[in-house]
């Protein structure tokens, strides 16, 4: 069996400018728009009706998960916009995966006939969660300031980085597999690191914010995090202890021990 590992990219807010010329169709639920390529409109396929239900019910289901999880109340209508595979890249810059806008509800995503396996969640996901966390934290918690809570909440309620190719299937890599792979090689970053380290790369930046994120919920609550979020890293490093109980060296020093005795 061949295994294939694959980064899906998520340019999150990025200031590339989505190219929306061309035709659309528009289907919508009571929280989701989806806008999608006529049949035929490029050589690689659109989306059928059946599939554009599916998206629908996942994306409503997503905001409803993440509500759940953060303690918010979104219910701001959200546009998708799905680009063929063989167009993708030219007109959002990539065509694995996607990214949200940073000025209106809106995400920008590569449609795939075989959408990717979330051992997660246990079924096939088009768009998944990543993006929508963006969006839902953007509105209800504030534009944040740091690399750490940003991509921190969307890949801690994700729970998966990247993708494993197993024949022609895409398999979610979930970030505990990722952590495994990560403590093994001894390359584990501080709270610290990832709070002002920004240049590591995403490779293993994303999965260590993701885990220590989903450990900072466990450990102090949603709410207390949550009222860091458009912090800088001065101010959370500064305020950590006011707002949560512990210094930022304590929680530091309780998450290595965690991270030391956690067999993921």
């Amino acid at each position: 069996m061949r295994l294939i590992i694959i980064t899906l990219v998520f340019l999150i807010l990025t200031s590339f400018k989505a190219d929306l010329s061309g035709t659309w169709n528009r289907i919508e639920s009571n929280r989701v728009i989806v806008y999608s390529r006529p049949e035929g409109f490029t050589k690689t396929n659109s989306p059928d009706y059946l599939n554009l239900q599916k998206i629908l019910l996942e994306q409503n289901q997503i905001i409803e998960l993440i509500n759940q999880k953060l303690n918010t109340n979104f219910d701001r209508k959200v546009e998708i916009y799905l680009f063929n595979f063989d167009e993708a890249k030219e007109k959002i810059g990539t065509n694995g995966g996607g990214y949200c806008s940073s000025k209106k509800p809106r995400i920008y995503f590569t449609y795939y006939d075989d959408p990717i396996y979330n051992t997660i969640r246990k079924k096939k996901e088009y768009i998944g969660v990543h993006e929508m966390v963006h969006i839902i934290t953007r509105y209800e918690l504030g534009d944040h300031k740091t690399k750490f809570f940003g991509e921190g909440y969307a890949n801690a309620i994700d729970g998966n980085y990247g993708a494993i190719k197993i024949g022609d299937s895409l398999i979610r890599r979930t970030i505990d597999t990722t952590m495994k792979l990560i403590v093994k090689s001894g390359n584990i970053l501080t709270p610290t690191e990832l709070l002002y380290n920004n240049k590591v790369h995403e490779r293993n930046y994303y999965p260590q914010v993701g885990c220590l994120v989903n450990w900072l919920f466990a450990e102090y609550g949603v709410d207390k995090i949550n009222a860091m979020f458009t912090l800088n890293a001065r101010q959370i490093d500064k305020n950590f202890e006011k707002i949560t109980g512990d210094s930022f060296k304590e929680m530091e020093r309780k998450y290595l021990l965690h991270i030391e005795n956690e067999a993921f």
